[in-house]
């Protein structure tokens, strides 16, 4: 869920909206905003914590002092804050993922337990468009091989697709490195590469790779097979006629003309 929210009193967009109990895909750069869910009208306490991976103390927080926190981490001094009933942490980074707790005590004439809330916290860099070659021809090799690469990007996960020349899906390949083998494919496809994760999912442009654009071995012998003797006939034609002509214009009348 995302709703629009001011960071540190400035305007900032859409953030996403941390469920307890859950776990929560951010886009490294955006804002998330953690539920504080207090009960009755009390004054209350507030301590933001780390779970995991690692345990320690973010800030706290009195709801009859609410200007500003009164413990901050120092690597969260610039980045978190309270607004409207939500723990604010900015500009979430991939090394925010872990495990987030909120605690809050209550300090009235009744006796309340704490009230605790979990929070999963996954954060990623989205997907750039990946980038593929060609390795190797069918001209020189039986076989070619595509690959298939992404500049950024956190976990992400990569699979190729192959296409007939009218664009409609044949097979789904889950390898970075796609063998396309010379020999057996029977004609022309297209190609192309999918890179995703669980924020954000990018597409390859079309690789064409044409089987028939070098010859592969096997043809190479048929076609081989095929020339050899037909040179060896066109060849052979000319050498009676020339033959007959050197007699007639040497030997003119002669009987040795006349043999077969």
């Amino acid at each position: 869920m995302q709703v629009f929210v001011f960071c540190l009193f400035v305007v900032c967009g859409e953030a996403l909206n941390v469920k307890p109990d859950a776990i929560n895909n951010a886009i490294a750069g955006e804002q998330a905003l953690f539920p504080i869910q207090h009960k009755g009208s009390d004054q209350y306490d507030v301590t933001f914590r780390s779970k995991s991976p690692v345990s320690f103390k973010i800030f706290t927080w009195k709801s009859k002092n609410p200007e500003k926190p009164y413990i901050v981490h120092p690597l969260y001094k610039h980045r978190v804050g309270i607004h409207r009933g939500f723990v604010m942490l900015n500009d979430v980074q991939v090394n925010d993922t872990g495990e987030y707790e909120i605690h809050i005590d209550y300090y009235g004439t009744e006796l309340k337990n704490r009230d605790e809330s979990t929070f999963r916290l996954q954060v990623f860099e989205p997907v750039s468009q990946p980038e593929t070659a060609i390795l190797g021809n069918c001209e020189s090799s039986s076989n070619v091989t595509l690959n298939c690469s992404v500049s950024n990007g956190t976990n992400v996960m990569i699979h190729w697709e192959k296409l007939s020349l009218s664009g409609v899906l044949n097979e789904t390949y889950d390898v970075t490195l796609l063998l396309i083998d010379c020999v057996t494919e029977e004609e022309q496809r297209m190609y192309r590469c999918i890179a995703e994760n669980p924020i954000s999912n990018a597409t390859s442009d079309r690789v064409t790779v044409s089987h028939y654009s070098g010859a592969n071995p096997k043809g190479k012998i048929q076609r081989l097979m095929l020339l050899v003797p037909l040179g060896l006939a066109v060849l052979a034609v000319p050498v009676p006629i020339i033959a007959y002509l050197l007699c007639s214009t040497f030997f003119k009348g002669s009987t040795m003309c006349m043999r077969k």
